[in-house]
This record gives C-alpha cells, structure tokens and sequence, in this order.
C-alpha cells in the first residue's frame, strides 16, 4: 500500500516521510522473521507464515485492494487502529522487561520506537485522502473495516485455534483438554469484557477519537467502540 501511495502526487516531506514509512516497515518485517526464527526454528525455518494461513484468494484480492489506497483508504484505518495497538502492547514490554526473554523486549523496544512516527503519518494520510472521496464511499469503506476488523482482528478463530493446537502438541499432559480450551477460545467472541482488552479507549484513544468524528463510523458496532460526544472526552 505504502508503494501504491508512493505513487500520487505528495508535497516533498510527505513522501519522504512514505518512503522512511516503507523501509522501516521492511526492516520491521525482517526483524520479526528474525525473531520467529529465533524462538521457533522448526516453525518458521522454510517459511514466514505458520499460524496465520490465507487463502491464495484471499492473498489476491487483499493484493489488489491494497494497491488503490486513494479509492480503498479503509487500509489506513487498519494501520492506524493496528499500529497504535502495538504501540500500547510495547510499553507493556517494556514496563515488564525484567522477567520476559530478552529477544523479545528488543524487538518490541525498537518497533515502539518507530510506530510513535507510523501512528503520526498514518494519521496525515487520512487527513489528506479520507474526505476526499465522497460520502458513499466512506460509508463503503467504513463498513468494509468493521467486517474485516471482525473477521479477521477481533476474536479468535482460526490462526489462534492453532496456536493452542500446538501448545497441546508441546506440552502432550493438555491434548485431553484440547476440545475444552477450543471451546472457551471460541467463547470469547460472546466475552466483551474480553473484547475490550483488544481494543479501548486505552488502548487506542487516538483511533477511537477519530471514529468520534467520523460519521460514518459512530454508527457502526465496532470492537471496544462506543461513540462519544466531544465533550465527554
């Protein structure tokens, strides 16, 4: 997306700023395969993707929708919502360093360090590209989000139901109690008390401040969102 958006007309700072945005997304990407490889070499030795497995379809569409951020900028909302997210879950790393694996606070220290300037840009782009289109394709793509934010980053399904597959695969005392732990898994997409552990107020108070403001968004069921008028914040 961010080599689709490379490709409109932007004032200089702003597509330096795109370009930066896309090399360090680069070097995210590398440091995290570093980083599964690392912890789980018989998982991730001959490929990137273990838990998470998308269809070639699926693949292909998301390929295609990618590339027309100007008509589709539902995709930065989801950057927006995502990298604020991870910004929360690094300081929480961080603020508990002591006891966890070093490998994984670095990673999580230095992938903080530059989503503060991702959640920024992201920010810049909806400002200049979200009232750009008209009110029919805002609402488009704002129902478009809620189902992929549903569907694809709310409760657990599929790549989660795996990784407990694997934990029973690890530890073989959990394999009788592996239909029960996939029941409460599934569970939890009934659970809002633990839907708002995913996304809040806390968590993501910028990405939810701009749902506030976007008509579009306030009138849709969002996970954790509940609108608010500007003066309740």
């Amino acid at each position: 997306m961010l080599s689709a958006l490379l490709r409109e007309p932007w004032p200089e700072p702003l597509a330096e700023s795109l370009r930066r945005f896309r090399e360090e997304e680069r070097q995210h990407t590398e440091m995290f395969r570093r980083l599964n490889r690392l912890c789980a070499p018989r998982l991730y030795e001959s490929t990137d993707l273990h838990f998470v497995r998308v269809p070639a379809f699926w693949t292909g569409v998301t390929r295609w929708a990618v590339s027309h951020p100007v008509s589709l900028p539902l995709f930065l909302w989801l950057m927006l919502l995502q990298e604020e997210r991870s910004l929360y879950y690094s300081r929480a790393y961080l603020r508990s360093a002591t006891p966890l694996e070093p490998a994984f606070v670095e990673a999580h220290r230095r992938h903080m360090a530059d989503e503060v300037h991702h959640v920024r840009w992201d920010e810049e782009l909806l400002d200049a590209l979200w009232l750009r289109i008209g009110p029919a394709l805002r609402a488009f793509n704002a129902r478009l989000f809620a189902w992929m934010l549903e569907e694809f980053f709310g409760a657990p399904k599929r790549a989660q139901l795996r990784v407990i597959e694997e934990l029973a695969r690890e530890s073989p005392e959990l394999r009788g109690r592996l239909p029960e732990m996939r029941r409460q898994m599934l569970a939890l997409a009934r659970d809002e008390a633990y839907r708002e552990t995913l996304y809040s107020r806390e968590i993501v108070p910028r990405t939810f401040a701009r749902f506030d403001d976007c008509p579009e968004f306030r009138a849709l069921s969002l996970c954790g969102y509940f609108p608010q008028e500007k003066g309740a914040r």
